[in-house]
């Protein structure tokens, strides 16, 4: 028999699985919110955790040819250092103004974008480098992961196939390390595996209706599509920090 949880979390993981079916990211920001109504905050990290794996699997194994590996590639390295770094940040600054900060930073570069303005060294080698390490940092300090590597991807003019294939293959390694650092922890109990294997097929059901909504997607809708997801992120953080300093 369905639970009242259970009957939330099902569509939490569809929904989660159309957005990173079209666009290869989105995942926490569509099915967060919706699993915290219902579970507490470190079994929803788990559980996206855990559906994020099967999902950006399956986004890779259809975009492989796609990816920007050596971007990816680059990215890693100074995401993993910025992962660390978001930790030792979280423990100095308030968490609040963490996320006013980086959510305004994040709602104007993204505005930049819509206008078809470049941001200054986006398609340096420094490119990587900034936007992984501040990813990473971001994941731990603020779990505002996505914006940074939407940013640069968009910035950099990847078409609609390249960006999701890139940005799935950079968010599955992500995850992967995220999962063993829980496990590690001690965060992932045995309730959170069979739990996740419930919602891995919805989540796989919704990567498949999003990748067939992506073969009517325009370059230009789907442009504004991830823009439009990294403005809500961004602006939600804003609106959340605001509320809890108010």
């Amino acid at each position: 028999m369905l639970s009242w949880a259970l009957l939330v979390a099902l569509p939490a993981a569809f929904l989660a699985g159309v957005v990173t079916g079209m666009t290869g990211f989105g995942l926490a920001l569509i099915s967060t919110p919706l699993l915290l109504f219902v579970y507490e905050p470190s079994k929803v990290i788990v559980l996206t955790t855990i559906f994020s794996i099967f999902i950006n699997v399956a986004v890779v194994w259809d975009s492989w040819r796609d990816a920007h590996r050596r971007l990816v590639l680059a990215l890693l390295p100074p995401a993993f250092v910025g992962l660390v770094a978001g930790t030792e940040i979280l423990r100095v600054v308030d968490p609040v103004y963490i996320r006013l900060a980086v959510g305004a930073v994040v709602v104007f570069s993204a505005l930049i974008l819509l206008k078809d303005l470049r941001l200054p060294g986006a398609g340096t080698r420094w490119g990587p480098l900034v936007a992984g390490s501040a990813s990473g940092a971001l994941s731990t300090s603020t779990g505002l992961a996505g914006p940074p590597i939407v940013l640069l991807l968009t910035a950099r003019g990847l078409p609609k196939h390249d960006f999701r294939g890139t940005s799935a293959l950079y968010f599955l390694a992500m995850s992967v390390f995220a999962i063993a650092v829980l496990a590690f922890r001690g965060v992932v109990e045995a309730e959170h595996v069979p739990l996740g294997a419930a919602l891995i097929p919805a989540a796989l059901v919704g990567k498949v209706v999003g990748t067939a909504a992506l073969k009517r997607v325009s370059e230009k809708a789907f442009r504004g599509i991830s823009l439009g997801l990294v403005i809500f992120t961004g602006a939600l953080g804003v609106a959340t920090a605001v509320w809890a300093l108010l």
